[in-house]
């Protein structure tokens, strides 16, 4: 299984220290290379990051590392990982008030190395004693020690530098493992200084590929539709002021631009530049003609609204449906985005050849998808499933659907992904899909045109694929409403991964048997152990691998189900509906979290 290589940072739970680390990363390594994950405490402790796709471990502060974080690190190094130490932290302290050289080289081997290990013995504690002393005297240092025994695989390489009014490092490297670590107790203001290359050294020196860019600014919008006066007849439609949530939006008629001019993008303001389909004019990186020459929908996509270069088309979709609420159905596309969404508050790759799309659409309370929102995302994937085949032209296009929201080409690289979120309003939801897939981006993993047999001249283009994924999606949704989830089920089932898989619930520590998906859109397990014994899971997160057979979170029956909230709540009693974790009372549903006020969960009965 390949995914793109991801860079870890941990901050303690300090969420503008990362970012600043995260802003300082996007100068320096390739956007369309690696994926950067902030994470947290918790997920410090349990074991699902230490895989072969973590390129690089960030730790920017180590006051609230507990035991079982130092252990996980430690099992990560041994297993080829790249640490880097970027804050004042007790080892390096330590180092330097230590009476005992000896202490102060078991201190090294048993943070990264090995308590037997020959090779890191007394050689090791002479080196120490004379480098510290060294540093003393003069206030400066760079030496290195190579061990000299090499019976135990355990060959070790540790570099102390401190040169002038830079901070001090320790670079400690095992060829055995391929495996390094680099400690320093830089401050924060030094890592992030203007100018510092700290951060930058520290990562090519494991083995991170860094170049100094400049991150892409942020540019207006084109909005059209297929027949000019939809957006005419839209009510809340309001040009040459500030309208909808952040980033705001700013919209004006092609004709009023020339005179007028448009404010500059920004993250908390977008302008939008309104065009006329008769006149003719197009966008300057989607061909408009190719994808309304292949829409064929009712509704989803009438309206496009596209953005060369955004920070997320999950924010764009938010602000125009809440200054236009008649606006569901729209669609919102980036050629590139700065932050794009990915799940659990993860950011997704966006480089350009990727089709990086949000769609809207508004369900009446009397829908059957209402009462059952979960399963939006599942009819999604498998739109975008059912429209490559179609494009493709062949049945058995590797293109799979990996529970509950990925998409990987057969087992091996994943190539795209989606996130669902969704608002209460007085008449039902409305559910906004965003979804990423790589089309003729052959880096990170793969692409659509990668994965395109030889002797085939077919070729993919991210305006045939955001629209037939549209055209796809109206369909399966009306099919759902039609005659039940019957239909849907059995396209779904054809294109996902699991059936019959068995995984392993880790907190109930029991082996089940995927036998398919419930009627909320949750998984259905069945015990191996108790077949009688049926029960379903929920996505909390990131806290689960089911490529290695692993599920964290069981989904207790208990649960409030949205309709009951939609038929008896208050004007006030919910809120948004979002997707991801929140320190609020919540319900998981899939990939959906249901946010709801206190009131709301008082009245149901249930408090958290």
């Amino acid at each position: 299984m390949y995914k793109p290589p991801s860079i870890l940072v941990y901050t303690g739970g300090q969420a503008d220290l990362y970012k600043r680390i995260r802003e300082s990363l996007s100068r320096l390594v390739p956007a369309d290379r690696y994926t950067v994950f902030h994470l947290s405490a918790d997920a410090m402790r349990k074991q699902p990051w230490i895989e072969p796709t973590t390129a690089c471990l960030i730790i920017a502060n180590t006051s609230e590392l507990d035991d079982q974080s130092w252990t996980n690190m430690q099992t990560y190094f041994n297993q080829s990982g790249k640490i880097i130490f970027v804050c004042q932290n007790r080892l390096l302290a330590s180092l330097s008030n230590c009476e005992s050289s000896k202490k102060q080289a078991d201190m090294i081997r048993n943070a990264f190395g090995s308590r037997d290990s020959i090779s890191m013995g007394k050689d090791f504690e002479h080196f120490l004693k004379k480098s510290l002393k060294t540093l003393s005297k003069q206030g400066h240092i760079n030496t290195t020690f190579h061990s000299k025994d090499l019976a135990g695989g355990m060959s070790y390489s540790v570099v102390l530098s401190k040169v002038n009014d830079l901070p001090l490092f320790l670079y400690m490297e095992n060829s055995a493992h391929q495996a390094s670590a680099i400690f320093s107790d830089a401050t924060s203001e030094q890592l992030l200084a203007p100018g510092s290359r700290i951060l930058q050294d520290s990562l090519s020196r494991v083995g991170v590929t860094t170049c100094e860019t400049k991150p892409p600014e942020l540019t207006p919008a084109v909005m059209m539709a297929s027949e000019d006066d939809i957006i005419e007849n839209m009510m809340g439609v309001r040009y040459g002021e500030e309208i909808g949530q952040i980033p705001k939006l700013f919209l004006r008629k092609t004709e009023k631009v020339a005179e007028q001019g448009m404010p500059d993008a920004s993250e908390k303001l977008l302008p939008v530049e309104v065009l006329s389909r008769t006149s003719g004019t197009q966008f300057k990186y989607f061909n408009l003609p190719l994808y309304f020459s292949r829409l064929c929908t009712r509704h989803l996509g009438r309206v496009i609204l596209h953005i060369p270069v955004a920070t997320t088309t999950m924010n764009v979709c938010a602000s125009l449906c809440d200054a236009i609420p008649t606006c569901d159905g729209a669609v919102v596309v980036a050629r590139q985005q700065t932050h794009g969404q990915g799940r659990g508050g993860n950011e997704f790759v966006s480089p350009i050849g990727a089709a990086m799309f949000t769609v809207s659409t508004a369900l009446p309370q009397s829908s059957s998808l209402a009462k059952t929102p979960s399963f939006l995302q599942h009819i999604f994937a498998v739109a975008l499933v059912d429209a490559v085949r179609r494009l493709s032209g062949l049945e058995d296009f590797p293109l799979r659907i990996k529970w509950p929201n990925d998409l990987y080409f057969n087992r091996s690289h994943k190539v795209g992904g989606l996130l669902a979120t969704a608002k209460c309003r007085d008449d039902g939801l409305l559910i906004s899909i965003g979804a990423g897939i790589n089309v003729s981006n052959s880096q990170p993993t793969v692409c659509l045109n990668d994965m395109v047999p030889d002797g085939s001249n077919v070729k993919f283009n991210v305006e045939e694929v955001i629209a037939e994924t549209l055209n796809r999606f109206e369909y399966w949704m009306n099919m759902y409403e039609m005659k039940g989830p019957g239909d849907v089920l059995k396209a779904y089932y054809e294109f996902w991964l699991h059936s019959r898989e068995e995984v392993l619930l880790e907190e109930m520590g029991e082996k089940v048997v995927i036998r398919g998906l419930d009627k909320n859109g949750y998984l259905q397990v069945r015990s191996k152990s108790n077949p009688s014994k049926i029960f379903s899971v929920g996505d909390n997160g990131n806290t689960f691998d089911m490529m290695k057979g692993l599920i964290r979170h069981k989904l207790f029956h208990d649960t409030i189900h949205l309709e009951n909230v939609l038929d008896d709540r208050t004007d006030k009693d919910a809120t948004h509906i979002i997707c991801g974790r929140s320190s609020a009372e919540t319900e998981s549903y899939g990939s959906f979290r249901y946010f709801f006020t206190n009131s709301a969960f008082k009245k149901h009965g249930t408090e958290k």
